[in-house]
């Protein structure tokens, strides 16, 4: 059933689920520090932990979770283009199909293929099979819900892996959920569905390197598929390489002593022998082959959706390798580097934004407090890990800045598949996730030094950082501020952004100085641990959430524009007379993808990477050439546009005005959705394309077949009747008098398969983007089935990773069983 549109005026969870859930949290924290304490001692620790994260995330979304405000601001991608995909597929589920196809937009396209669908991800699936009715709400809070994952992700890997307290730990779980990166990013849904993985992969990666587990290498198979199903391949490829590189560091730590060892053990000029060298060479080869493993099943446990969309995407409209130009599309320009002190300077959300750039993709502060506290890191402790993550953010940077460093260019020439992505400033993901971890470790050390027993590195650079704090303050408040004050003050206007830029740097200065006050407090052990630590805590989240937290909520009506019930019922009521219809929209004030959300059928949609380049092509040409025989040719027999657009052209014809401003007009002379045809002229695909663009086109007398089929008849004639249409099945009755080729007016796609009369038939592309089959005369039942190309291949190949993953653990059940029988 098509979801509910009306306007939300309460917020996306009710208020009385916060006061239930502190009560099982509470319930959980008695029986962890009671009952459960001497089976499972860090229990209660951990489940504190767990309520500071989910308390930071209501704090941080409390306006989308407890009022009617919505997310994103402005709409974004999440609205106009995430919500017709996943209304769709919900529906379909729902009715009891797999959603295998889209037949509401583009004349038709794959669905299960287009892969920011994420129709292999589980979480889409739950909400799939228990949002009933499925409303644009049920997606705000799926979004929503994955920043508690990758705050869950961060803070178990800087306790697991970097040996942070939990308190700095929590650090991390909320500086990287709450930095610029994913919370600009709210509304590409696909790409965080994605991100929030990588921390859980890292941790899963690092531990099986550390510990030699089969156990982990499993758990992270799983990590890897949820990364793959997400739904961007640009956040998979960076974090495979990003991944890797985390991945070679451990196994670097790891090993590199003990071949040290086997080489300073040989006398000199002595070899080694075969034996020593395989025990040299064992447990690389092990973590190797349970890193290679991990990765690899779970690639493969995806493969049933990775391999339809590597089809469908030689096909798209973003086929082919991307010029340089092309590919550093929305780079971080050195002055956003300013973002790192002033996130507001250009503007605080999407909507308000100035400069060349979009503040969705260059939008990356991550706090001065964490700033901070990532540089008393690296200064405190000099531990391999901490410069491998400053490193690795260093080069994340370097990369986003895409023409203005060399770094992507030596990427975009070298390394496979990076000619064909743009955006170098989505690897500001990392740089945000080093920052986060480097925070914790930073007040994991300042934590620590607050002990008596101080080492004199510590003393010294927290007394460093405490003056190059005080001169930075200082120069702050006496030069940097009285200038922008003369400035604001001095005209008879206020100049709206140095008002901004004074209001950036009055919050800088405070921040600065309460970082001030906190370390002096540190260093002269004034504060006992834990509350020097919450109190740090506090500062991190009063910076980061000041910063971020009002980027996306609004309260605008972001379903305005699905909203129009005159035109849905109209368009309804015409298809339970006449059979499916199509409609095109030459205005955004019709959603361009609401056809998939009421249930109607569309022409077109919002740009979508992933759509077929032919059909595409045509479609453009027609929107543009509405008196040329290509427009009859799409089937659109109902046209919206804009009340105040005027008359559409003497060949349509009025049919109503809407009080929202739109006007639906007929199109007498649209080609049905099926129909009979005599002859046909065999041609290429391309060929075809450049037919039907020429001047005089009439589909009415014109075909262009490309395949293998019988002649037809001129002298064919009858009728064609859609008898079922459902999105992988389509049942079409005919009755011709002489051999005919009957063409149906969806997309051509190489999963369509056909019958006539229950026998197998070969299926043409007409006209270069429809389809086509012959029949003989007489009364005929013609079937279209869809199933996606290589999904036999892929569904293969994800049982031998499933088979991959349930020998890791058998193989972690026996390494547990050896390891119980020693003393």
């Amino acid at each position: 059933m098509p979801p509910e549109l009306a306007v939300r005026t309460s917020g996306l969870i009710p208020l009385w689920a916060l006061p239930a859930l502190a009560g099982l949290w509470a319930v959980g924290l008695l029986l962890a520090a009671g009952p459960l304490r001497r089976r499972w001692p860090w229990l209660a620790g951990e489940l504190a932990a767990l309520g500071g994260l989910l308390l930071a995330h209501v704090l941080f979304f409390w306006r989308p979770l407890l009022t009617p405000a919505q997310v994103p601001k402005g709409g974004g991608d999440l609205n106009s283009f995430f919500f017709p995909l996943h209304a769709l597929s919900a529906r379909t589920v729902q009715e009891g199909e797999l959603p295998l196809w889209n037949p509401h937009l583009f004349s038709g396209m794959p669905h299960f293929a287009n892969y920011q669908a994420g129709l292999l991800y589980p979480p889409n699936w739950i909400a799939y099979l228990l949002a009933r009715p499925f409303t644009y709400s049920t997606l705000e809070l799926m979004a929503l819900s994955h920043y508690v994952i990758a705050s869950l992700g961060a803070y178990a890997l800087a306790r697991a892996t970097l040996g942070a307290g939990r308190i700095p730990a929590l650090v991390a779980g909320i500086v990287f959920p709450y930095s610029g990166f994913l919370v600009a990013h709210l509304g590409h849904y696909s790409m965080f569905s994605a991100a929030v993985w990588v921390p859980w992969i890292w941790l899963g990666l690092a531990q099986a390197v550390r510990r030699a587990s089969w156990l982990w290498a499993a758990v992270t198979a799983g990590f890897v598929f949820l990364l793959a199903t997400g739904g961007h391949q640009q956040t998979v490829l960076y974090a495979l390489a990003a991944s890797a590189a985390w991945w070679l560091f451990w196994m670097v730590l790891r090993h590199l002593a003990a071949f040290r060892e086997l080489r300073g053990g040989l006398a000199p000029g002595q070899r080694s022998s075969v034996a020593s060298l395989w025990r040299a060479l064992r447990p690389p080869l092990a973590d190797a082959l349970r890193a290679g493993l991990a990765v690899g099943s779970g690639l493969a446990l995806a493969m049933p959706v990775l391999l339809p969309s590597l089809e469908l995407a030689r096909r798209s409209v973003r086929a082919g390798r991307l010029t340089y130009e092309q590919a550093t599309e929305f780079s971080l320009q050195p002055i956003m580097l300013v973002h790192f002190l002033l996130p507001k300077l250009f503007g605080s959300n999407p909507t308000d934004y100035w400069g060349p750039f979009s503040s969705g993709e260059v939008w990356f502060y991550a706090g001065v407090i964490p700033l901070l506290l990532a540089g008393l890191g690296l200064a405190l402790r000099r531990e391999p890990v901490r410069w491998f993550l400053a490193t690795l953010g260093l080069v994340a940077l370097l990369h986003a800045m895409g023409p203005y460093t060399p770094v992507h260019g030596w990427a975009y020439r070298f390394l496979p598949f990076a000619d064909l992505l743009r955006v170098p400033a989505r690897s500001l993901l990392y740089v945000d996730l080093a920052v986060a971890l480097l925070a914790a470790t930073g007040l994991h050390d300042v934590l620590a030094a607050t002990r008596t027993e101080q080492t004199r590195l510590a003393r010294l650079a927290l007394r460093s950082a405490r003056r190059l704090l005080a001169i930075a303050l200082g120069a702050l408040i006496l030069l940097i501020i009285p200038l922008f004050y003369r400035v604001v003050l001095g005209g008879p206007e206020l100049p709206e952004r140095a008002v901004i830029a004074l209001d950036g740097l009055n919050l800088l200065a405070l921040l600065l100085g309460l970082a001030l006050l906190w370390l002096w407090a540190v260093e002269r052990a004034r504060l006992p641990r834990p509350a020097a630590g919450l109190l740090a805590l506090g500062l991190v989240v009063v910076d980061l959430f000041s910063a971020n937290a009002t980027f996306n909520p609004t309260l605008d009506d972001l379903n305005v524009d699905f909203r129009h019930p005159e035109i849905v019922a109209y368009l309804r009521e015409r298809a339970e007379a006449e059979g499916p219809i199509r409609m095109i929209s030459l205005t955004i004030r019709w959603q361009p993808s609401a056809a998939a959300v009421v249930g109607l059928d569309d022409v077109g949609g919002l740009y979508d990477p992933m759509q077929p380049a032919g059909y595409a092509g045509v479609l453009d040409f027609a929107r543009n050439n509405r008196d040329h025989g290509a427009f009859d040719l799409l089937s659109a027999r109902y046209l919206i546009s804009r009340a105040d657009a005027g008359s559409s052209g003497a060949r349509f014809r009025l049919l109503l005005t809407t009080p929202e401003g739109l006007t639906l007009w007929e199109n007498p002379r649209a080609m049905p959705r099926a129909w009979l045809a005599g002859s046909a002229e065999i041609a290429d695909r391309e060929t075809a394309l450049q037919r039907i663009r020429e001047p005089g086109f009439d589909p009415r007398r014109e075909l262009y077949l490309t395949g293998e089929l019988p002649p037809a008849d001129r002298a064919a004639g009858g009728r064609v009747e859609i008898t079922a249409y459902r999105p992988n099945r389509v049942e079409i009755a005919a009755e011709a008098t002489a051999p005919a080729y009957l063409v149906l007016a969806d997309t051509f796609d190489p999963g369509w398969r056909a019958t006539v009369d229950g026998r197998p038939a070969p299926v043409a592309l007409a006209n270069g983007i429809y389809r086509a089959v012959w029949v003989p005369a007489g009364r005929h039942e013609v079937v279209f089935t869809y199933r996606p190309p290589y999904l036999v291949p892929g569904l293969a190949t994800a049982a031998a990773g499933a088979l991959a993953v349930l020998g890791m653990f058998l193989l972690a059940w026996h390494q547990r069983r050896v390891l119980r029988s020693y003393p």
